[in-house]
């Protein structure tokens, strides 16, 4: 059929040739069908030719091995630990009635990779066309001299591409300026709100009485009101971390990125941190970043074809990796710090150009928080932060040598917070997890929050006036605490206590005389901070714990550093990293944060290693993941880790064996309405299918595609025009069309009500939208291998393919995430035992 082999438009003579020659052969193959399919490769047909014209589809299926006949003894045994025991090695239907197993949370996992389906290619090879319309009405050209035509496609492609490189950085240096305002912002209003209550209750003294009334009174009204955006959006609880981690793992968590969780976390940090609790702004800050980051492709236009590679899940991860550390560097004004961050405990998915886009992110928002801090100084002199976060001037008068036998020093003091930040995440934990029994309604929420906001004001006040300890106040820049001392000296443990610690207490610590505090008043700072700290993560208050820890471990070694007679500075830096490296176990990103760049200490570079080292060493040993992989973990959210489970390293396992137990739903290309509305009622959760065109395997359909198609009519027809040629008689939805309401899906019980008893009797083609060769692997692979190839690539599902490539099943993300619940249970039995 000459109509089956014409050319596409925008084909060359050459590609419309393969075409029409793949088609003929085709034709042979299916005329001579004798010939053993593991003896012959696959090859196109005429069905092929139509689909995809000018384009190779299907690789060459070489004869596959015979199945491995090696298996444990004990596997049975071992998998029916995980899995009912049930037969998928065929797979299922989508007509087929079986149970579905559906995952425990509705967590979207998301699909990384690139588009690579019909429409696609239709859309680049228009772009391309339209570029050269362009440029043929164009007075001047710059390859006139070339006649054929190849020197204006070679600039029509470079100019496609520098509309999508200008497009991508556009993007980049919004993100940078957003954060650094909306950081600015967040940091300065907690100062100012810090301000107005603390400068009411020094009017009040020397009265204590009214004075505990009014710095008790004011916390709470904070707290309630930090309290409102966490009962609006209950998400935004805690510091974010852990969602962020996970997204950028590859898990869309609902609501965890939305620009409405943003504003409810700007709001609920900057009042909890006026509140004087130990939180800290900078979890919350970076979890901003995220979501700005993720939110960012909702201000380019729609109409432009060439961002369209915009609206995907890759380039909303990629541009949440870059709020990220956009983020850590408006928290710390740390660059280089946020992009380690976000590569060390962030993404799972790296790549050079992503570090140039984390680059260019962080440093425009250090340029533009200077920019505005100078304005700020220049215009008005008072609204802003009072110093930059951790940024301490003047150090270089206390640059001195650290001698070779101090490592033993630090390293045992990493020693010892190892062991603290062990038993702290342990605590925390299962403080969260009576706290989730409970299921406190908002109401008791709220009073718990406010019981802690009493104790830390109670112990904040009560502490500096039943330990008082008063010294001469010979640094007024350092803004110590009078108190209840008299004029011209300061309350040490009232410094402490009631500084804050972002923005004064770290600089009390890091930056006083040797003789500023005593030993005692230290460890009083330092263990209440971290006592109240321990029960108040996990409580339903937006708050970060990073400088609560930096400022307890900073009191610790400060202490140890007045008791041996060393450098107390030093010390009180070693000890404040060594803290935070306990508990959220990063050691490079949190060196280069807290040493290089934050405090300006290089030359602490090896004894912070040796310390976070040792600190990382020893609490992996009692507690192997950090709380925010404990947290992720209770949450019940499926976040893989890089390291392979040892279930499927030292096990004898293959991908056949760790495919999912529900049915693999598989649709034809040109599928009924009626069966495909059917199939999403009852598959909903799958997220993606695989299409046959006949027993020949041509791609998969994501869930999200199939709704917008059910909600075009016009795609619809007939059963008498089954089979025949579409592309003449049918109208095709473009890849923008397709998008257009990216990432928000229709309603099924919408689209279903919308569908007549005509529309569900009709047909639709899902050839032209299928991702083209979708990331397979043999049944016979090794489990260990599955693992690596799902993680690496980011994917949603792993189709599990047969000798014949034929799909067989699939690998998710749930079933490579149990292997790490059941590893982590059995070392915990073991524990036990």
């Amino acid at each position: 059929d000459k109509s089956l082999l014409s050319t596409g438009p925008g084909m060359s003579d050459e590609e419309a040739g393969d075409a029409a020659a793949d088609a003929v052969s085709a034709a042979s193959w299916e005329e001579h069908p004798s010939s053993s399919t593991l003896q012959q490769p696959y090859v196109y047909n005429v069905y092929t030719a139509v689909a995809f014209p000018g384009c190779e589809v299907f690789s060459s299926w070489l004869e596959r091995a015979k199945e491995d006949q090696v298996k444990d003894a004990s596997l049975d045994a071992f998998m029916g630990r995980y899995y009912k025991v049930e037969d998928a090695t065929e797979g299922g239907d989508a007509t087929e009635g079986s149970n579905v197993v559906k995952d425990p949370v509705d967590f979207i996992h998301a699909d990384y990779q690139l588009f690579d389906t019909p429409v696609w290619r239709a859309r680049k090879r228009d772009l391309i066309t339209k570029k050269l319309d362009e440029l043929k009405n164009k007075k001047q050209r710059r390859c006139a001299r070339n006649r054929n035509g190849q020197a204006d496609l070679g600039q029509a492609v470079h100019d496609l591409d520098r509309i999508r490189r200008y497009g991508s950085r556009v993007l980049v240096i919004m993100i940078g300026i957003g954060m650094a305002l909306i950081g600015y912002a967040i940091i300065s209003a907690a100062d100012a709100l810090h301000d107005v209550r603390t400068d009411y209750v020094q009017s009040l003294l020397p009265d204590f009485g009214k004075g505990f009334v009014a710095h008790v009174g004011i916390a709470v009204a904070y707290i309630t009101v930090a309290y409102i955006p966490v009962a609006y959006k209950p998400i935004v609880a805690g510091s974010g971390i852990d969602y962020a981690k996970a997204i950028l793992n590859g898990v869309n968590v609902p609501e965890a990125s939305t620009f409405v969780t943003l504003v409810c976390k700007a709001v609920g940090i900057i009042f909890t941190s006026a509140a004087s609790l130990p939180a800290g702004l900078e979890g919350p800050m970076i979890h901003n970043g995220l979501c700005l980051g993720a939110n960012a492709w909702r201000i380019v236009p729609r109409n432009i074809p060439a961002f369209d590679h915009l609206f995907s899940d890759r380039s909303r991860r990629d541009f949440a990796a870059i709020g990220t550390s956009a983020g850590v560097a408006a928290a710390f004004l740390s660059p280089i710090g946020g992009i380690l961050f976000a590569m060390e405990e962030g993404a799972s998915y790296w790549s050079i150009q992503l570090m140039w886009k984390c680059v260019n992110a962080s440093t425009t928002t250090l340029l533009v928080w200077f920019l505005v801090d100078a304005v700020r100084d220049t215009v008005s002199g008072g609204f802003g932060p009072k110093t930059l976060p951790l940024k301490l001037a003047g150090y270089g008068q206390f640059i001195t040598e650290v001698h070779y036998w101090e490592f033993a020093v630090v390293a045992v003091i990493g020693f010892a917070a190892g062991l603290i930040g062990s038993a702290f995440v342990e605590i925390n934990i299962r403080l969260t997890k009576l706290r989730r029994r409970l299921n406190f309604s908002k109401p008791l929420q709220l009073l718990e929050v406010i019981f802690f906001t009493v104790l830390m004001a109670t112990l904040t006040w009560c502490l500096p006036l039943a330990y008082t300890v008063c010294r001469v106040d010979n640094a007024p820049a350092m803004q110590f605490i009078q108190f209840n001392c008299p004029d011209g000296q300061y309350n040490e443990l009232a410094t402490l206590l009631q500084a804050v610690p972002s923005t004064y207490g770290l600089k009390h610590t890091f930056h006083s005389g040797a003789d500023a505090f005593t030993i005692q008043s230290l460890v009083i700072a330092g263990c209440v901070y971290l006592f109240v700290l321990l029960f108040l993560f996990g409580a339903k208050i937006v708050m970060g714990i990073f400088i609560p820890l930096l400022y307890a471990g900073s009191c610790f070694g400060r202490a140890i550093a007045l008791w041996l007679g060393l450098k107390p500075f030093i010390y009180a830096v070693v000890g404040a990293s060594a803290m935070l490296c306990s508990v959220v176990r990063v050691v490079i990103s949190l060196t280069v944060i807290v040493l290089v760049e934050a405090t300006g200490l290089p030359y602490l570079m090896i004894p912070l290693l040796i310390t976070n080292i040792a600190a990382r060493s020893v609490a992996n040993k009692l507690s192997k993941s950090s709380i925010y992989e404990k947290l992720l973990e209770l949450k019940d959210i499926p976040f893989l880790e890089e390291e392979t489970p040892k279930a499927l390293t030292h096990r004898m396992l293959h991908a056949r064996d760790i495919m999912s137990s529900r049915p693999l739903v598989k649709l034809p290309s040109e599928v009924g309405v009626a069966q495909l509305v059917q199939t999403l009622k009852d598959y909903g959760s799958y997220g993606e299918y695989p299409v046959l065109h006949g027993d020949q395997f041509i791609g998969v359909i994501k869930q999200y595609d199939l709704l917008i198609l059910l909600g075009h009519k016009g795609l619809f027809y007939s059963e008498a025009d089954k089979g025949s040629d579409l592309q003449s008689s049918h109208r095709t939805l473009t890849h923008s069309e397709l998008r257009r309401t990216y990432p928000d899906k229709p309603n099924l019980e919408e689209v279903e009500a919308s569908l007549t008893e005509e529309d569900l009797s009709c047909y639709l083609d899902l050839a032209p939208y299928v991702q083209i060769a979708p990331s397979t692997f043999d049944a016979h692979g090794s489990a260990e291998r599955t693992y690596e190839l799902y993680r690496t690539l980011g994917l949603r599902s792993l189709i599990v393919v047969d000798n014949n490539a034929r799909p067989i099943g699939e690998v998710r993300r749930r079933d490579l995430y149990s292997f790490q619940q059941e590893e982590g249970s059995e070392k915990m039995k073991m524990k036990a035992a």
